[in-house]
C-alpha cells in the first residue's frame, strides 16, 4: 500500500537528509520555473551546500513563509556578509523573493538535455542573442559572457 506525504512534509524530511550531508533527487512541482524545469517531468538532484558560496545564477531551495522554493538567485546583497540578502526569482515570474542564507536548503543541479554545437559568426551571434534574452528574463544584466567581450 502506498502512503502519500504532503508535500510539505515531504520537503522537511529531504531537508534533514540535505543537513545529513546526503544528495536527494526531486521531481519538480509547480511552473515558476519553466520553460527550464517543468512540472512533474523533470528531476533536480539537490545538494549540502555552503551558503556564503552561493553565487549569482545558482538554482537553491529554501524556506520562504512556511513553505519551500525553489528559485534561481538574481542579487545577492551584502556578498559574504553573515546577514546578506539573497533575492530569488522563478524564472517564469515577475516578483521576486528575498530570503537569507540561514533559509538556504540545498543548491539544485538542473538536469542536462543536451549539447548543442555552434561554430564560427553566425553561432556567436545565436548564443549572444540567447545570452541577451536569458539575462534579460532574469535581470542578469550585470553578468558579461566572453562572446559579448569579444565581438
Amino acid at each position: 500500500m502506498k502512503k502519500i506525504i504532503a508535500n510539505l512534509d515531504a520537503l522537511k524530511i529531504i531537508e534533514e537528509g540535505i543537513k545529513a550531508g546526503i544528495s536527494v533527487r526531486l521531481t519538480v512541482r509547480g511552473n515558476s520555473m519553466s520553460p527550464v524545469l517543468k512540472d512533474g517531468a523533470d528531476i533536480v538532484t539537490l545538494h549540502p551546500v555552503i551558503p556564503e558560496k552561493l553565487k549569482t545564477g545558482d538554482v537553491i531551495l529554501f524556506r520562504y513563509k512556511e513553505s519551500f522554493l525553489l528559485h534561481r538567485i538574481v542579487e545577492i546583497r551584502g556578498y559574504g556578509q553573515p546577514d546578506a540578502k539573497i533575492v530569488t526569482k522563478g524564472d517564469a515570474l515577475e516578483q521576486k523573493e528575498v530570503t537569507c542564507y540561514s533559509d538556504v536548503v540545498a543548491l539544485a543541479e538542473l538536469p542536462k538535455i543536451g549539447i548543442i554545437k555552434l561554430s564560427g559568426r553566425r553561432g556567436r551571434i545565436f548564443l549572444s542573442r540567447v545570452n541577451k534574452y536569458i539575462k534579460r528574463k532574469l535581470n542578469l544584466n550585470h553578468i558579461t559572457s566572453s562572446n559579448e567581450t569579444n565581438t
